[in-house]
């Protein structure tokens, strides 16, 4: 064992790379002969150039284990050969490879997702700290300064789920303490995965329970809800109705609870570029899994017709990306620049329309719907992090006319100040709203006198000062594009930052544009413990100070 001379540096904790469903034996094989199990793919985009270079250029992206491994910021270092022992920096910011399709591989059979989650705990609670700890690195009294982040693809994200859910909570022998995911877990990213199950939406419903149930072609079965229920210990009933829906993480009030505000899931819509399963998965999809079936939700199930509260979601984001594949949801920038943020930022800004309302003399006869479409861009991160339209991505928020919220949330982002350039004052970011009437004609199916309008199309972009997380308030201010170049503060009324909507005809002129801004983490929703709340704000004041020195 080798001298301490590391600790542990809150939020960058070792990361676990956990992938995705290898059905055939040939894709664990090939699984097997990767490195790194599918997660060092890249991908190139086409872009916009000027004129005189041409009509479109190519735009690099090393894929997010590498990005991980070059940011300064950041600094993480591959596991693989010796790659602590080699890599001049603190080895507890290293990332990590849950191979557990490899004994698959070997033996020629396919084990149970149990056994796979096994291996991942095998990783986590021994594997990962006993080479910290050969390595130099202080995992503080008793380890408990030592934690993980988990980044799961696809069927890697119920991997995980079931080592939160049942095998922590029910390790044989361990310590109370030990038994908790949240001493062992720091936060979970799932990219693309199935919680609620794959809904092949082209195959009728008794024939597809018959495929997967009683079949069980490749082991399919285990996006079967009974079989899931059984793997991540949701079978408790309330009454005839199961307590938990199957993409819920249990109860969220017991001492080995996962709190659902440690969790991002990332969702993605891009059906047309996956392969031939979205023949069987149908649209409204990544062309695997459905955008609906792609969260985490915390407690119990709501009562008949009600909805879970914004409490028991996870924080999510939209992607126009496929399941796989050169556009894929893993290699693409979308995913990493939401998850880096979501891992290491300091700033919470939650988004919503208050005091929302259509202007709108109903015609005779005719019915009225509305998309509310939303996109979600931070400046210098080369893609739209959050999208929700309906073409392409068919996510839009569609209310009828009687149906429209007095307030409308519309997304909550995450933003790191230390990414800013040398002697910028603010994090920026903007977002375009749009809304789309629709209207239907009694006695048809559409209306065809007039196609669908936008009724209200505008881009705003935010800028927010750095968060002192011992001083309440913060600097925010705002600009619609189309007016140009000017800023205009706006301040605080209770923690939200409130201002009208441009004016337009067809909505409300009392329409307002709310922005909540705070510090993350936030101990209330995470419940971090206050040891890692205090590194990292220390963390954040050195980074902070470092930036104001001319460094990044």
């Amino acid at each position: 064992m080798a001298p301490a001379k590391y600790t542990i540096e809150p939020p960058y904790y070792p990361i676990v790379y956990v992938r995705g469903y290898a059905m055939r034996p040939s894709e664990r094989e090939e699984t097997f002969y990767d490195t790194y199990y599918g997660f060092a793919a890249t991908s190139v985009e086409k872009r916009k150039v000027p004129p005189d270079e041409g009509h479109s250029g190519a735009d690099v992206f090393e894929g997010q284990l590498i990005r991980f491994m070059k940011m300064r910021d950041y600094g993480y270092a591959d596991q693989v050969n010796r790659g602590l022992e080699v890599f001049h920096a603190n080895p507890s910011r290293s990332i990590w490879i849950c191979r557990f399709y490899d004994q698959d591989y070997i033996s020629e059979s396919l084990r149970s997702i149990e056994e796979h989650a096994e291996d991942l705990r095998k990783l986590v609670c021994e594997t990962i700290p006993n080479r910290l700890q050969a390595t130099g690195v202080d995992l503080g009294d008793k380890g408990r300064q030592y934690k993980v982040i988990l980044i799961a693809h696809s069927m890697g994200g119920l991997v995980c789920r079931t080592l939160i859910q049942n095998l922590l909570p029910n390790w044989a022998g361990a310590s109370v303490p030990d038994k908790d995911p949240k001493r062992w877990i720091h936060r979970l990213v799932t990219i693309g995965t199935p919680h609620r199950g794959i809904e092949l939406g082209k195959i009728p419903d008794f024939l597809e329970n018959f495929i997967t149930s009683r079949l069980n072609p490749f082991d399919a079965n285990i996006f079967n809800e009974e079989r899931m229920r059984d793997y991540l210990k949701l079978m408790a009933k309330r009454g005839k109705q199961y307590r938990y829906d199957v993409h819920s993480l249990g109860p969220q009030n017991t001492p080995t609870a996962f709190p659902v505000k440690r969790c991002l899931c990332i969702i993605g819509s891009d059906y047309h570029s996956y392969g031939v399963v979205k023949e069987a998965t149908g649209n409204f999809s990544d062309g695997l899994v459905k955008q609906d079936r792609a969260y985490v939700v915390g407690g119990e199930a709501p009562a008949a017709n009600a909805v879970y509260r914004d409490e028991q979601k996870c924080f999510w984001a939209n992607v126009h990306r496929a399941h796989s594949g050169y556009r894929g949801i893993v290699n693409s920038y979308e995913s990493y620049e939401n998850i880096q943020r979501f891992l290491f930022g300091n700033i919470r800004a939650e988004m919503a329309l208050d005091n929302l309302k259509i202007n709108v003399v109903p015609e005779e006869g005719s019915r009225y719907f509305y998309d509310f479409e939303f996109l979600f861009a931070i400046r210098k991160s080369n893609a739209y992090l959050h999208r929700r339209e309906q073409d392409p991505c068919e996510n839009a928020m569609r209310f009828n006319l009687e149906d429209v919220p007095t307030r409308l949330p519309l997304h909550a982002g995450f933003l790191n100040s230390t990414l800013k350039d040398e002697g910028e004052a603010f994090s920026q970011f903007a977002f375009k709203f749009r809304i789309v009437e629709h209207r239907v004609k009694e006695g048809m199916l559409w209306d065809h006198e007039y196609p669908d309008r936008p009724i209200y199309n505008e881009t705003l972009e935010i800028r927010v000062g750095d968060i002192d997380p011992l001083q309440p308030g913060v600097e925010v201010q705002y600009r619609w594009l189309s007016d140009g170049d000017a800023w205009t503060p706006v301040g605080p009324v209770n923690d939200e930052y409130r201002f009208h909507l441009r004016q337009a005809g067809s909505i409300s002129d009392a329409t307002e544009v709310v922005i909540k801004v705070g510090s993350w983490p936030d101990q209330a929703l995470t419940q971090d413990e206050d040891f890692v709340i205090n590194a990292i704000q220390e963390t954040r004041r050195k980074q902070n100070a470092q930036l104001s020195q001319g460094g990044n």
